[in-house]
């Protein structure tokens, strides 16, 4: 049962993140709190050095953070990695930053248990928490990530962190990375999220990380995904005013501009350093723990005004742009409740 204090900062954090996004201010941190990972995703470099020699925030740290970001909350802060759950101090990372904002967080599944499932929600305050699964074959998925048996743990992770919710509100997500080659897949993981009992939402492959050769999908993927959408509306949660734009990003050269990093959404890495967004890392603006936020929201708003990327289009900025900019912005907001109701508990 839900305290009546519990209730009414909940009520006021929704409140307030509503007016500030209404107001069209900063809403979005993505914060790397470890590049460590127990994979080695063939889309993703962070398993690589030099990210495998960085250090990691330390709770120290994050109580630094959250005290710089007073001005801003709530934010909805993405937690991400590297793999989460291998920092060993995560409930309190997530205890810290819950207080006064939203958080969320992507995880390979690998080391969830039902005691860590139950501390991040019922101790902690996590919001939602998201398992990347991008295949509906467990060979391909296993290969994709580098590792045997990453497939099998990611479902059993969404059970058990289905089942160790502590609250309705409380979501958990199946995510698939949307590449080249598992656009006919996409059906086959709706239907196994749904019998699971969690909901399913996509990102599209970024280019932006390393060395890579290009893995984004067919110039089909709108058209099949809105498709996809309207077949399972309440099963697969992402925005329709983000699913339609994907295919302009395989065959527009410029991309999807403008991009709003910098002003609605921004990056901190686990050295603090804060960019615009993950792939911008090498161009930071400051560092959170030790500069000051005005002068960091200052130099993220001009590299804003003067960023034209528009090479990627993932969810973190699929979630507010259809939202804030899109041109059907009612119906993805009405749309949006899908991602974010509660859930009965097991």
């Amino acid at each position: 049962m839900l305290s009546h204090d519990f209730l009414l900062r909940d009520f006021t954090k929704k409140a307030r993140y509503l007016n500030a996004f209404f107001s069209k201010r900063m809403i979005h941190l993505n914060l790397q709190i470890l590049y460590s990972c127990n994979f080695k995703c063939e889309i993703c470099d962070f398993w690589q050095e030099p990210y495998t020699k960085m250090r990691r925030l330390a709770v120290a740290d994050i109580q630094t953070i959250a005290a710089k970001l007073k001005p801003l909350n709530p934010l909805l802060i993405s937690l991400g990695g590297g793999e989460p759950f291998m920092h060993k101090e995560l409930a309190e990372i997530v205890g810290i930053l819950s207080k006064d904002n939203f958080l969320a967080m992507i995880s390979n599944g690998w080391y969830v248990t039902p005691e860590n499932a139950q501390t991040i929600f019922q101790h902690a305050g996590m919001y939602e928490v998201s398992i990347s699964v991008d295949y509906a074959t467990p060979e391909k998925h296993d290969k994709q990530r580098g590792k045997e048996g990453a497939f099998a743990n990611a479902i059993n992770a969404l059970k058990l962190l289905h089942e160790n919710r502590s609250y309705p509100h409380q979501r958990v997500h199946m995510i698939s990375v949307v590449m080249d080659d598992n656009l006919d897949e996409i059906e086959e993981l709706i239907k196994l999220a749904k019998k699971i009992g969690v909901t399913y939402f996509v990102t599209l492959y970024s280019e932006g990380r390393g060395e890579k050769p290009s893995r984004l999908s067919r110039q089909e993927v709108s058209r099949e995904l809105l498709r996809l959408k309207r077949k399972y509306p309440t099963d697969f949660v992402s925005l329709p005013g983000y699913l339609e734009r994907f295919a302009e990003i395989t065959t527009e050269e410029q991309g999807i501009t403008p991009c709003y990093a910098g002003k609605n959404l921004f990056n901190i890495d686990c050295q603090g350093n804060v960019t615009l967004c993950i792939d911008r890392l090498q161009d930071p603006v400051g560092n959170i723990l030790t500069d000051d936020l005005p002068k960091l929201q200052q130099k993220l708003l001009e590299q804003h005004q003067q960023n034209n990327c528009g090479a990627c289009w993932t969810s973190c900025r699929g979630n507010i742009e259809p939202l804030l900019y899109g041109k059907h912005r009612l119906r993805d907001f009405l749309d949006s409740y899908q991602m974010t109701k509660s859930i009965p508990l097991v």
